[in-house]
C-alpha cells in the first residue's frame, strides 16, 4: 500500500530564526467507529451486534476498575492506569508543608501504554508500506501563532508564581495543549533565558520552574 507523508516546518515565535522540521503522515484514510466494528466483523465472521457489544461491555468494564482506581491490561492493546492532581481552586490555599485530604484531589487523566506486541506487529506491517512523498522537497511551513504562545508563557508565569515548581501535565491543563506539545514547549522554553523557565530532574521526575531573573521580575 502506497502511504503520502510530508515535512512540516514549524518556526519557533520564541526565537524567530530557529525552526523545527517533522514529518508527518497525510492521512488519506480515516475510519469511523462504525467502519471499524463492519471491518472486524467481517474479517472473523462474527456479526456487527456481537462486536459493539463486547466493545461497549470492554468500555464499561474499564470505566467501572479505572474508576476504583485499579491499573488495567488489556491483553493484546495495552495498559490503562489514573493520574490525580490537586484542585486547581485548592492550590494556592494550601502552604508546602499542608498535606491535601481527598476533598482536594481530583482526576486529571488516562494513562495508557500500548502493548509491546501490538506495537511490534504495528512496526512490522508499516515497514512493509510504500512511502511517497508529498508538498515537495520544502513541505509545509507554518507559523505557530506568537499572541497564543506568549499568552501560555504568562499562563505558566501565573501558575509558578502561584506553586513552586509545574509538572508537563499542569502546563497542558492550563493551557489546553496535549501533553506532547506540552512537553516539547517547554523544553524550548528552557533554551531561551528570555523565556525565565528551567527545568529539574529527569524523566517523569522532571519539573519546571521560574528562573532567578524572571523571580526578581516578578517580585518587582
Amino acid at each position: 500500500m502506497e502511504l503520502h507523508y510530508y515535512k512540516l516546518e514549524q518556526r519557533d515565535n520564541f526565537d524567530m530564526k530557529a525552526t523545527r522540521t517533522v514529518y508527518k503522515l497525510k492521512r488519506d484514510r480515516r475510519f469511523s467507529g462504525k467502519d471499524f466494528v463492519r471491518m472486524v466483523a467481517h474479517r472473523y465472521g462474527f456479526s456487527e451486534t456481537i462486536i459493539e457489544g463486547v466493545l461497549s461491555d470492554v468500555a464499561d468494564e474499564l470505566a467501572l476498575l479505572l474508576g476504583e482506581g485499579a491499573a488495567v491490561t488489556v491483553p493484546g492493546i495495552g495498559s490503562f492506569s489514573l493520574g490525580i492532581r490537586l484542585k486547581e481552586e485548592r492550590r494556592e490555599h494550601l502552604d508546602d508543608e499542608q498535606e491535601p485530604n481527598s476533598a482536594n484531589l481530583e482526576l486529571h487523566h488516562v494513562n495508557f501504554r500500548l502493548d509491546k506486541e501490538l506495537f511490534h506487529d504495528v512496526g512490522s506491517r508499516f515497514a512493509r508500506q510504500t512511502l511517497t512523498r508529498v508538498y515537495g522537497r520544502r513541505g509545509k511551513r507554518i507559523t505557530i501563532d506568537d499572541s497564543l504562545q506568549s499568552d501560555r508563557l504568562a499562563a505558566a508565569h501565573a501558575f509558578l508564581r502561584k506553586n513552586t515548581f509545574m509538572h508537563v501535565a499542569d502546563y497542558a491543563s492550563i493551557t489546553g495543549l496535549s501533553l506532547t506539545s506540552a512537553q516539547r514547549e517547554l523544553q524550548d522554553m528552557v533554551k531561551l533565558k528570555h523565556a525565565g523557565i528551567i527545568s529539574r530532574g529527569r524523566g517523569t521526575h522532571r519539573v519546571w520552574m521560574l528562573s532567578e531573573s524572571a523571580l526578581g521580575t516578578d517580585d518587582e
